[in-house]
């Protein structure tokens, strides 16, 4: 408090040396004194007024930034939606592979026993059946389908 004091009288000082005097060894009236004052403070209200309409400036600044950190917030959160989205659908896709894969042995290997028995039944006939003739033309078929 006394720091604040002292400086306050150093600035009377001063305003008292720049202020030019009409009479030479005259004491300054409490209105003077007043006037000093307020010329002084008007001065630091104006340094106020501009520090406060940067921080005016930087709130807006700062407000336009947080709109737009939302903005890829809610982008980010979309894309990891989608890629989400996308991950079941490889995993089911692999899944169907899987799957697939393992049909395609099973039917490879039934293929093969069909084959199988149809050429011991052709055997046992001695090949004079149509049907077991038409049953080996199918059966060929699938195994070039299924690779």
């Amino acid at each position: 408090m006394c720091v604040k004091i002292k400086a306050m009288k150093n600035k009377i000082k001063k305003l008292n040396r720049k202020t030019p005097r009409k009479e030479a060894g005259r004491k300054v009236t409490i209105n003077e004194l007043a006037l000093m004052i307020g010329k002084g403070f008007a001065g630091v209200d104006a340094k106020f007024a501009q520090v406060n309409e940067r921080f005016t400036q930087m709130d807006e600044r700062f407000d336009r930034m947080d709109e737009r950190f939302t903005q890829m917030d809610e982008r980010f959160d979309r894309m990891e939606m989608k890629l989400d989205s996308l991950e079941r659908r490889i995993f089911a896709i692999e899944d169907i592979l899987t799957e697939h894969g393992k049909d395609i042995r099973e039917i490879k290997e039934d293929v093969k026993e069909v084959k199988a028995e149809l050429k011991a039944l052709k055997k046992f006939d001695n090949g004079n059946s149509d049907k077991i003739f038409g049953l080996e033309q199918r059966v060929k078929i699938l195994e070039v389908k299924i690779g």
